[in-house]
């Protein structure tokens, strides 16, 4: 349906009658008015427009009686009570552009009981279109929500029971990125998301953050800066200076000579804010960039990674020993303890070149 605006007429697809849209609600639902002097919100999708300009509308043709006079016949901008925008100094001192999911509790006093408010927060400077899926317990994917939301803003998705945490902490993500003026197209963003739901029954999870202003549990989606250097670097032609770290494989960024790097797998340098992780989305992030950066080295021809992973409870060596135990063709060993102690690996990547 072409977009609706203020003085269309209208039928209902799934009712008798129709009317006149009076004002748009949202870029869903528009508010219409019978014969009966009500104002009806309704779904744009259960509409259809009477154009009585089109040929086939002398078959839908009917005559409302309605007061034109009360009817603003000029666009309104959509109203959405739910889109706030962020703090301004967020834009000013940003590192990084990312996308996060919020989930803050109505009672600031009783962290774990009661409703919840989930939001979607785009810290970046892009208009982004999202669309959101949970996951069934077969692997199925239900649509929960859908729209667009603005730069530097965060959107109120829902409010929800404890009991519908499932649905907006297992299933799939996907994001459109949109601005006036671009240098080239970014890609679509999809991939699957879960946050542990014993988080939610901790209230050391609960967090004060500057975004929401609140306490809540902030799960970054995504972070832009990274993923459009990784998947959508600029031409090479149009690179010139700094810029040209982008086009770089990305074991480079941590190369300290000829095709040797050294990777810190120290949490706090790898994400800006660790606080909102617990400890196995911890893990898991660094099991993901050791296996990212090993599997950078070796299609790099690199021949000497150090891997430092720190002392700590041990888990972290112990997962790393058993994931280079699987790959092939290469060979580990404690690195030099007067220059790491004993908190690193070295991997040897031999290549026939």
């Amino acid at each position: 349906m072409s977009t609706l605006k203020p003085g269309d007429k209208v039928k209902f697809l799934n009712a008798s009658g129709g009317g006149i849209v009076t004002r748009i609600i949202d870029s869903r639902m528009v508010s219409i008015m019978i014969e009966d002097g009500f104002e009806i919100p309704t779904m744009i999708s259960e509409l259809i427009r009477i154009d009585p300009a089109e040929p086939a509308a002398r078959f839908f043709e009917e005559h409302y009686n309605i007061d034109m006079t009360e009817i603003n016949s000029e666009p309104e901008e959509p109203e959405d009570d739910r889109l706030r925008s962020l703090p301004a100094h967020l834009s000013a001192d940003r590192k990084s552009e990312e996308i996060s999911l919020a989930f803050v509790p109505h009672d600031q006093k009783w962290l774990i009981t009661g409703q919840l408010d989930v939001f979607l927060i785009n810290n970046s400077s892009y208009d982004v279109l999202y669309n959101i899926f949970s996951k069934t317990p077969v692997g199925h994917y239900n649509g929960v929500d859908y729209g667009s939301i603005f730069p530097d803003s965060k959107l109120l998705l829902a409010t929800i029971n404890r009991e519908q945490l499932t649905h907006w902490t297992d299933g799939c993500i996907q994001f459109l990125f949109h601005k006036e003026q671009c240098l080239t197209l970014l890609p679509p963003f999809n991939a699957d998301f879960k946050v542990d739901g014993k988080r939610f029954f901790k209230e050391g999870n609960y967090r004060d953050n500057s975004v929401v202003q609140a306490k809540g549990i902030v799960v970054k989606v995504l972070s832009l800066t990274e993923y459009f250097l990784e998947l959508a670097p600029v031409p090479a032609e149009q690179v010139s200076g700094a810029d040209q770290q982008s086009s770089r494989p990305f074991i480079s960024r941590y190369q300290v000579s000829p095709r040797e790097a050294v990777v810190d797998l120290h949490i706090h340098e790898l994400v800006d804010d660790p606080a909102n992780l617990d400890k196995s989305e911890i893990l898991d992030f660094q099991k993901n960039y050791f296996l990212k950066c090993l599997d950078s080295a070796i299609a790099s021809h690199f021949l000497k990674v150090t891997f430092i992973h720190g002392v700590g409870n041990g888990i972290l060596r112990a997962c790393l020993i058993e994931l280079l135990k699987k790959t092939g063709g290469i060979d580990f060993f404690d690195a030099p303890m007067k220059s790491y102690g004993v908190g690193a690996l070295e991997v040897r990547i031999p290549h026939h070149d």
